[in-house]
């Protein structure tokens, strides 16, 4: 067993808060699902929160890739490489 000591951001924690309100009854397929469902279920237990407020300002962050598409889509004309 290994004892972990987490630093999550309020934001952070409320979302996860959601995922089981909205899914109170998910089922996990594989173990792998059940090590995930275990884990965030730690996050959030009353139990393990030492500190209500840490301080400090919150934050987090969100990626927008804009995607460039080519001006003449057509398999035959345009120039597009095809990557596998």
């Amino acid at each position: 067993m290994k004892k972990i000591e987490l630093l999550i951001g309020d934001h952070e924690y409320q979302k996860i808060q959601e995922i089981f309100q909205k899914e109170p009854d998910f089922q996990p397929i594989s173990e792998t699902d059940q090590i995930i469902i275990k884990a965030l279920s730690a996050i959030i237990s009353p139990k393990n929160l030492m500190e209500e407020n840490v301080g400090g300002e919150e934050t987090y962050e969100t990626t927008i890739k804009k995607l460039i598409e080519p001006k003449n889509k057509s398999l035959e004309e345009g120039e597009i490489e095809y990557k596998l």
